[in-house]
């Protein structure tokens, strides 16, 4: 073996250790989060009343963690796509990859501070959840535009990345995620109504749906399981279709 293919190795292995580090961090981070959700000491001998009323205070959390898995999921499937091309790495490439990391940690802090304070007088805890998710968004963001300007040095199949990443509908980020920002921090600022914070990423995810349609109408390997499972079952219902004669 030359000096070649064991550096060759040692950069495969290093690679690999980034990559399970990042996963090890996601599993993590869904693990903590479960653990909020349990019912407080000394229920034994409490009755039903009690016992209910400990349940619905669960509720919040429960649902704050439904959420939350979601998200991190999505943010978990994304990362692996983006690492999947992969053949070399960086200094840079590892910082981007801990600044991403590092947003995505303060998931449980964002779902305790939302589940714990959220009311329809108090709206802060769901901004801190919202900045997450958007602040995780703008940094995976850049990680995503790291590898495409850096292709023909780090990855598989460099004329294809821009492509396959989609990135002419995601550098799209770079705009309008300021803008949900600002459009967040003017809801927190007028008072707005919680059930109205999530208007912002509801038209956001329009947006970017939009724009995705319009310049790789035929890619849907990013859709939403459930949307592919949907597609992919309508074809074949007009597949089945018998001619009318």
């Amino acid at each position: 073996m030359n000096i070649k293919e064991e550096e060759e190795i040692k950069r495969e292995f290093q690679l690999e250790r980034v990559i399970l580090f990042s996963d090890a961090v996601f599993a993590i981070i869904i693990t903590i989060m479960v653990l909020e959700i349990k019912l407080p000491e000394g229920l034994r001998h409490a009755g039903s009343e009690k016992i209910r009323e400990a349940f619905l205070e669960l509720i919040p959390k429960l649902l704050g963690y439904i959420t939350a898995f979601f998200f991190v999921g999505m943010f978990w499937a994304k990362h692996l796509k983006l690492f999947s091309y992969l053949k070399d790495y960086t200094t840079t490439l590892i910082v981007y990859n801990l600044v991403f990391l590092f947003f995505i940690s303060l998931f449980p802090f964002a779902v305790s501070i939302m589940t714990g304070t959220l009311s329809p007088s108090n709206a802060i805890g769901l901004m801190v959840y919202f900045i997450v998710i958007g602040l995780s968004m703008l940094s995976q963001t850049l990680l995503a535009g790291y590898l495409v300007r850096h292709a023909h040095e780090i990855c598989y199949y460099p004329a294809e990345i821009e492509k396959n990443l989609q990135w002419k509908a995601q550098r799209v980020n770079y705009v309008s995620l300021p803008i949900l920002f600002a459009y967040l921090s003017a809801c927190l600022y007028y008072g707005v109504k919680p059930e109205l914070y999530g208007f912002g990423f509801i038209v956001w995810g329009i947006i970017i749906s939009r724009i995705r349609k319009k310049y790789y109408p035929s890619a849907n390997d990013d859709m939403p399981l459930i949307a592919r499972l949907f597609s992919s079952r309508k074809k074949q219902l007009v597949k089945d279709v018998p001619p009318i004669d």
